[in-house]
């Protein structure tokens, strides 16, 4: 056998012609066969016409103060006396439009990208379970958010030891997990930034002037995609 390539759309694939069909021994039938095509799509407040990004810090010591606006989020179990939490969502990620995952994708992996500037105690971050808004604030999550598997699942998604590499400020949370479940049909609530101690962990929110450094979703993910091939007719 060796090697020929065919076009289906935009999708380039290889298949295989026998060593006899080539020599003309016997006739071909086309046919298709699906296969695997991989996709990387980016969510990023402001990076090719993406806008969905919502995300804000509440405290419980300005219990009514929207903080949407701020340019950097900091989560605290003691932030001077009262905690802080740090939430954050990307709507609009999942729909069949083009700069969207479809319902029916197979999810290979999912990242959640933040940039931190400032080192602190372990971070958990748990899948919200409730909704929240642009305005939200310490009073209207009801006294913060606890990760009681009502407001935000008690499964971390993933965690942060609060450290910043040398040469790097960006943090990453593999939320795959999340992802699968947001596809399958759960709603999209976003998550909750849970720090586990006193030391604040602060990163740049989606309202920072770098867009470089905005939180930023990654997901892989593949779709059945038909191709044709050529197969050998067998000998009458």
């Amino acid at each position: 056998m060796f090697p020929i390539r065919v076009f289906c759309g935009s999708l380039l694939a290889t298949v295989l012609l026998t060593d006899a069909l080539c020599l003309g021994e016997d006739s071909a039938t086309p046919r298709s066969r699906a296969v695997l095509q991989k996709v990387t799509i980016s969510f990023q407040q402001g990076v090719d016409g993406y806008s969905g990004t919502v995300d804000s810090e509440i405290w419980a010591l300005a219990p009514h103060t929207i903080l949407e606006s701020n340019p950097n989020s900091s989560t605290d179990a003691d932030n001077d006396g009262g905690e802080s939490q740090c939430v954050l969502r990307f709507d609009g990620i999942i729909g069949k439009g083009k700069a969207q995952v479809p319902p029916q994708a197979t999810i290979h992996s999912a990242r959640l990208l933040v940039s931190a500037f400032d080192q602190g105690s372990t971070v958990n971050l748990h899948r919200m379970l409730v909704p929240f808004d642009r305005s939200v604030t310490w009073s209207s999550m009801v006294s913060g958010i606890s990760a009681d598997g009502m407001e935000a699942a008690r499964h971390k998604d993933a965690f942060t030891f609060g450290k910043i590499a040398a040469n790097s400020s960006e943090i990453v949370f593999d939320v795959t997990d999340t992802v699968r479940t947001w596809v399958g049909g759960e709603p999209n609530q976003g998550w909750v930034f849970l720090n586990t101690g006193g030391n604040g962990w602060d990163f740049y929110a989606s309202e920072f002037d770098d867009v470089s450094q905005r939180p930023r979703l990654v997901v892989e993910y593949s779709l059945p995609s038909r191709v044709s091939e050529v197969v050998r007719t067998p000998e009458k």
